[in-house]
């Protein structure tokens, strides 16, 4: 096992304090005030308010508390285990930086938003009579703000990555004259960006739900978007990797999204070793910061394409060394 490199653990302890110690304690801090309000509370107090900032909807005082703790406590854990999952020993790069910032200034501005709403109601004889939001809002989203940039400089900014992007040719596979030959492998997302999106669709759906119950207008915009990461969680889990002669084909199981780069359309064929997180902030289909753009489903090896165009093309597969030899004979002849 590889030593972890000082300025790595480094980061790593500035991204659990700032994206999961810090939003857990302040959380904590702002429940137990609720719990210690809520004898004063009226039974029900204004839980929405419309764009005039006037209060429009209303539940049982207990429910703020309850859905704080979810979201407060479920969204820190969620990105920090999010970005605990894909890093690889030794590795490290911006986006758990930037997961670490999110996580601190949202935790910021809805503990602001909901704790003030909260302690303005107290002793109301009247819920109807609850104040504006818009105070809480925009101190709210100052503090949002103040905390992701504190949280962004807190951490160091730091790139180690075991993966190339240049990678290393391969050598081309021999082929007889007319020979067919044809690569097949399934390439499947590892658990950490299963986890997430599962996660993801969990947590949202929970929000739906329970925003329905208690009568909250916008449950039906959580829905779709838990609907929106189920068919993540379908569309772009595993995808099927053919190297055959009319190029790559990068396929899902249900037909779509799918890609491919034809053999006249090949510059260069390499293999890469990719870390998911550190280069191209998570699973799935991604850009990376680099700007190279594929299928990126797990750690390990890819089969990397520059086009002519000299853009890049890259997809994690396993046995890629057989698939980019392959794709290199397949495309010389083709070139012939």
């Amino acid at each position: 096992m590889t030593d972890i490199p000082a300025d790595v653990r480094r980061a790593k302890r500035a991204y659990l304090l700032v994206g999961l110690w810090i939003p857990l304690v302040v959380v904590t801090g702002a429940l137990v005030l609720m719990l210690v309000w809520l004898p004063g509370m009226p039974e029900t107090i204004a839980i929405h308010w419309n764009a005039r900032g006037e209060a429009d909807g209303f539940a049982a005082a207990r429910t703020t508390p309850a859905l704080f703790a979810a979201v407060g406590y479920g969204l820190p854990l969620l990105l920090s285990l999010l970005g605990l999952a894909g890093n690889r020993e030794g590795e490290w790069g911006p986006t758990y930086r930037f997961l670490a910032t999110i996580s601190l200034a949202t935790t910021a501005f809805l503990t602001t938003l909901i704790t003030w709403t909260f302690a303005a109601q107290r002793g109301l004889a009247d819920t109807h009579d609850a104040p504006s939001i818009v105070p809480a809002l925009a101190v709210g989203a100052g503090l949002g703000v103040a905390a992701g940039v504190a949280g962004w400089f807190a951490q160091p900014k730091l790139t180690v990555s075991g993966g190339s992007a240049a990678g290393d040719s391969v050598p081309a596979i021999t082929l007889e004259p007319g020979e067919r030959v044809v690569w097949l492998r399934t390439t499947t997302m590892a658990r950490g960006g299963v986890f997430a999106i599962v996660g993801s669709t969990v947590l949202v759906a929970g929000l739906a739900v329970a925003f329905a119950l208690i009568g909250i207008d916008i449950w039906w915009v959580m829905a779709l978007i838990a609907l929106l990461f189920a068919v993540l969680a379908v569309t772009t889990c595993v995808f099927r990797v053919r190297v055959d002669s009319s190029g790559l084909r990068v396929v899902s199981p249900v037909g779509i999204p799918r890609f491919r780069v034809a053999l006249d359309d090949i510059s260069s064929v390499s293999v890469v070793h990719v870390n998911p997180m550190a280069e191209f902030g998570g699973w799935g289909i991604r850009l990376g910061v680099d700007g190279r753009f594929g299928i990126v489903l797990h750690s390990g090896q890819a089969i990397q394409v520059v086009r002519r165009s000299g853009k890049t093309f890259v997809v994690t597969v396993d046995d890629a060394e057989t698939g980019a030899a392959l794709l290199t004979a397949l495309a010389a002849r083709a070139r012939a």
